[in-house]
């Protein structure tokens, strides 16, 4: 029994929605995503009309705009607004591949937060699914098509002149020639690893490029590069519950450790997202990961409902 009055259900539900409807609103500072989390912390349903009001925003994209002008002016909740937009900003809550949204698209196969799954298509070929992923199959008499929707997977591909079998990932493709390589989105890009064989990585408008063994190239809007050389063990060690990093950007390595964490780990800083990460981190001790990042580099967490942590 809490020592407070909750505010009648329909303006609970109106302060939660402002938490999210204003995610733009600005900076957030340690203090701000303190003050979120007192205002979870307030009562059991403070915590489930926000926990609501964030799975709204990831089925609809959006929020009734009168709730942010409907919605209370203490000074509480708008310092946690700003805070709120550094979680909802960090995270990317529209990509509905996370464990709630992504039982809204319909998916041939997926995985949830630190799953992982092997699948054994029609024609034999395997794929592995890393945590967090969605894939469609399309196999007809003249193709084999896989849309990778959100997440990695590795493909053993079965040889068949007759059949190409193409990856689909974003606004790009990948063409298997009997080989074994890794398409992986990454924030906005999708990056391939060829691990045996030779596959063909195609975009709209430009000419296909040609990755062999050992070889790893990514594509995207904001991140493109030429095929370069890879060691492809490391690439794909997350299959022994490994992430080996060389000198990656730390959001690299929050994302990775994202797909097999409870709740989220949160980048507030521009700074330290670009900070340059190396070691290896076991998957299954993804708490252990967060600490030594957070120690080796020097940064402060805050620790907010749901297992989320913001870093700065």
């Amino acid at each position: 029994m809490t020592s407070h009055t909750d505010p009648a259900p329909n303006e609970l539900t109106r302060q939660a929605n402002a938490w999210v409807v204003l995610l733009t609103s600005g900076q957030a500072t340690v203090e701000d995503a303190r003050a979120l989390r007192e205002w979870c912390d307030l009562s059991p349903e403070h915590a489930r009309a926000y926990q609501e009001a964030a799975r709204l925003w990831k089925q609809l994209g959006r929020l009734p705009m009168e709730t942010a002008v409907r919605a209370p002016r203490r000074r509480y909740l708008r310092s946690g607004l700003a805070a709120c937009a550094v979680l909802f900003l960090g995270l990317g809550w529209l990509q509905l591949d996370q464990d709630i949204g992504g039982r809204l698209v319909a998916s041939d196969y997926r995985t949830g937060t630190a799953e992982r799954r092997e699948v054994v298509l029609e024609d034999g070929s395997r794929v592995e699914l890393d945590a967090r992923t969605r894939l469609d199959v399309d196999y007809s008499t003249e193709r084999r098509h896989i849309v990778l929707k959100g997440g990695a997977a590795v493909f053993h591909v079965q040889h068949d002149t007759s059949r190409p079998f193409v990856v689909e990932a974003d606004d790009g493709s990948v063409t298997a020639l009997g080989t074994v390589f890794e398409v992986r989105h990454q924030a906005s890009s999708v990056r391939v690893v060829c691990s045996e064989g030779v596959v063909a990585v195609r975009q709209p408008n430009q000419q296909p490029h040609r990755l062999e063994a050992g070889q790893q190239m990514r594509y995207g809007e904001a991140d493109s590069s030429a095929p370069q050389p890879v060691d492809s063990a490391e690439a794909l060690a997350w299959r022994k519950d490994l992430l080996v990093f060389k000198q990656r950007p730390l959001s690299e390595l929050v994302e990775e450790l994202n797909r097999y964490r409870r709740g989220r780990i949160i980048l507030a800083s521009d700074a330290a997202a670009r900070r340059p990460v190396s070691g290896v981190f076991h998957l299954q001790r993804t708490d252990e990961a967060l600490e030594h990042i957070r120690s080796s580099l020097g940064l402060t967490a805050t620790y907010l409902p749901g297992n989320w942590v913001v870093l700065r």
